[in-house]
């Protein structure tokens, strides 16, 4: 027992400020959820985006009851149907279902507690691959620009954000480490979280022959890489199983997207700008094409600064949404690039090993707030990424 004390004590010290990040965040997100809930009336209209599914009524879980957690819901309770929510990687609705025997078979509260514990251990793997690459003032600033991002409330709600940046953390944490048993585990469950997950065995595998020729590593243990192609393979591999044909995916994601070249997925995301009604609807529209555009030029400079296995992880996240645009919303034709910076790790790395500057603590004052305000507008029903 002392020595469990001890081992806790001691991680609490080393990981005292990711601590400290998590808890204040994830208090803050929760009091302003509530208090959105409680005095912005959801109009009338929002309530055909719960698919049939029973509106919660409580001041702390139903707030959070929006949107994708919908679909992640429908899936931990009846499964999957040859419907829209094929789509949907089947790892985190599992693990509601799993930690819903916890909470009373609330499901939205079984996601949310499953993304707090990812979003808690994705800040400590996040600090310490910052310390590993740079040194811990750099770990902080990175910690920081992630946590005041102002997507990064999605970190806490019961979307799959947080689960698959703690997997992937932990992957090349554990691959740098040479624990590649352990790399090709976490790089599974990764590739079984998110759709996007199947291209991590591209930037793991990168890192695996970087290291094999350094001779840091045995080719015989190539075959862990493996394990992060069958873990993307499960999802078509289920899906084959329960509807006789993977192409049932391909049919769902019509429902959602159709594939463009990517100069024309930018020219849509522009042009839905200017033809916006208003300037509060120009400002909706605008955060998704100029965080594009922010992450492009991110890309370039990771090329020059992060190991090589980072920056094409880095492309593997910024690249493919340029290829599809919304079939749902014409307002808001690229899909989610704003949310979908928050897996994007390379990208606050790379801010967090700027040197400390004037500039930074007003960009995380206002930033922090953009992040409260675009939370409250989730909850209030309006559809941000």
């Amino acid at each position: 027992m002392n020595g469990l004390i001890q081992n806790l004590t001691a991680f609490t010290r080393a990981n005292l400020f990711p601590l400290g990040v998590f808890v204040v965040l994830r208090v803050w997100t929760g009091l302003w959820a509530s208090v959105t809930a409680s005095t912005v009336l959801a109009s009338a209209e929002a309530t055909k985006h719960y698919y049939g599914v029973e509106p919660l009524r409580d001041a702390i879980i139903a707030p959070w009851q929006r949107w994708d957690t919908i679909w992640y819901s429908k899936i931990a309770v009846e499964g999957y149907a040859a419907d829209a929510r094929v789509v949907f990687a089947p790892l985190y609705p599992f693990l509601m279902r799993m930690f819903s025997l916890v909470t009373l078979n609330n499901v939205v509260a079984a996601g949310l507690l499953v993304s707090s514990i990812a979003a808690l251990a994705s800040f400590i793997l996040l600090y310490r691959l910052a310390r590993d690459l740079f040194d811990e003032p750099a770990a902080r600033r990175a910690l920081l620009f992630l946590a005041v991002f102002p997507t990064a409330f999605f970190l806490f709600a019961a979307y799959t954000e947080s689960l698959f940046l703690a997997f992937v953390l932990g992957a090349f944490l554990c691959a740098r480490r040479g624990r590649w048993e352990c790399a090709g585990g976490l790089g599974a469950l990764a590739a079984m979280t998110r759709p996007q997950g199947v291209l991590f065995v591209v930037p793991l595998a990168i890192e695996f022959f970087v290291q094999a020729r350094q001779n840091q590593v045995s080719l015989k243990r190539a075959w862990t890489l493996l394990l992060v192609a069958l873990g993307g393979a499960a999802h078509f591999i289920w899906l084959t199983i329960q509807f006789g044909s993977p192409a049932v995916w391909f049919q769902g994601q019509m429902v959602w997207h159709r594939a463009v070249l990517p100069w024309d997925a930018l020219s849509s995301a522009w042009a839905a700008v200017f033809r916006a009604p208003s300037l509060l609807d120009a400002f909706f529209s605008i955060v998704d094409p100029l965080c594009a555009i922010i992450l492009l030029g991110a890309l370039i400079w990771s090329g020059r600064k992060l190991p090589s296995s980072f920056t094409v992880y880095f492309a593997m996240i910024v690249l493919p949404p340029l290829f599809v645009v919304t079939t749902y919303s014409s307002e808001s034709p690229l899909t989610a690039i704003s949310r979908y910076a928050l897996v994007a790790f390379p990208f606050f790395l790379l801010l967090g090993s700027l040197p400390k500057r004037w500039w930074q603590a007003p960009l995380f004052g206002i930033s922090f707030l953009f992040q409260t305000f675009w939370l409250m507008l989730f909850v209030a029903w309006v559809f941000v990424h």
